[in-house]
């Protein structure tokens, strides 16, 4: 049995690391491409917003820190999540998606 676990450990390390490397590739070169975003307005900070509170959803979407939905960014945080969950060909096809989307080849 560890003689099977042995042969898909490798392939399944070779396969982490080919979206891996595409998802870092296509976050450069989609640097290059898109504009960048306007960074919200600094504000100083309350003492109550020092107080152990995470941010929550509406606080990051209010200062304009959400995470990407669509276009080529969408699909590019659609491809980090599947990395993340273990799908690599699911990865490999939202990084396609995304360079596509971009008009990267």
């Amino acid at each position: 049995m560890s003689v099977g676990i042995a042969a898909t450990g490798p392939a399944a390390a070779q396969n982490w690391e080919k979206c891996v490397e595409a998802i870092a590739k296509t976050q450069s070169e989609l640097k290059q491409v898109l504009p960048k975003p306007a960074q919200p307005q600094t504000q100083q900070q309350s003492i109550a917003a020092q107080d152990s509170h995470d941010p929550t959803p509406g606080s990051l979407a209010a200062a304009g820190l959400e995470a990407p939905v669509s276009g080529p960014e969408g699909a590019l945080n659609e491809a980090q999540n599947l990395q993340a969950a273990g799908d690599e060909a699911g990865c490999m096809r939202a990084v396609a998606k995304a360079r596509s989307l971009a008009g990267l080849k």
